[in-house]
């Protein structure tokens, strides 16, 4: 058994270096393709062709909510990511935003040390400290290495896709169901593949740090399946993320 969990490790580690290096493929891959593609007349969305972005359009476009660590793509007005934004994007919810960091506080405090998972870790400062470096490692390093990679093979966006409805029952809806779902380059709605497999891929590779009493199967299971669930109340709050914005913060 336990040299059937190193080999697993070892899988695991391998396709993590893997997936790590292909953000750099794709970020090399010209556009020209994708510029020349008939978007199809029943498509879901209303489909912008990309226009030449100026440094402002491009901050708002790769604009990474402090508090979810997600980044928003509007349905009513949608443009697909161009390679060299998906890798912007990976670096940005990543590394280089508030919202990279306060996630795996959020989801360390939500997840790990109101349930005192694992016990070995303990409470206080400490085991809480160890808790967000785990998630830190899991969510940013792991997840999004799996997510943007296998996304940008799929041509699925990796943003939150925000509702054009108006009303607060239909955007809570909206909110739930693209928990699960996406938006494709062209705009036709898909399961988000990336998104879900990268929170089990993450809970799996956990383990390689986490102590023995967390067993490969079933904490990729409840783990993964614990994560996802908390991406629904997430993206609620992105959602609704410009009205508290504006009231909060006063931004326009």
């Amino acid at each position: 058994m336990i040299i059937y969990r190193k080999a697993a490790w070892r899988a695991l580690l391998g396709a993590l270096l893997l997936t790590n290096a292909l953000p750099l493929v794709f970020c090399q891959t010209t556009s020209a393709a994708g510029s020349g593609s008939q978007i199809p007349s029943d498509s879901t969305a209303n489909i912008q062709a990309p226009a030449p972005a100026t440094s402002e359009d491009d901050k708002k476009r790769l604009r990474v909510n402090p508090l979810t660590g997600q980044t928003t793509a509007l349905s009513g007005h949608y443009t697909p990511l161009t390679p060299e934004e998906r890798w912007k994007l990976y670096l940005k919810q990543s590394y280089w935003s508030v919202g990279a960091y306060f996630g795996p506080l959020f989801a360390a405090l939500a997840l790990d040390q109101a349930t005192g998972t694992p016990p070995e870790w303990g409470g206080g400062l400490k085991g809480y400290g160890r808790r967000v470096a785990s998630r830190y490692a899991a969510g940013n390093l792991v997840q999004n290495s799996f997510q943007f990679p296998v996304a940008a093979l799929l041509k699925d966006d990796v943003r939150y896709i925000g509702s054009n409805q108006h009303g607060f029952g239909r955007r809570f809806g909206h909110a739930v169901l693209y928990s699960f779902m996406t938006y494709n380059n062209q705009g036709h709605r898909t399961l988000n593949v990336a998104n879900i497999g990268g929170y089990y891929f993450a809970a799996a590779v956990s383990t390689t740090w986490l102590p023995e009493s967390q067993k490969l199967g079933s904490y990729t299971l409840s783990n993964g399946s614990a994560s996802l669930a908390l991406s629904i109340p997430v993206n609620m709050l992105q959602e609704f993320w410009p009205e508290i914005s504006r009231t909060v913060f006063r931004r326009k």
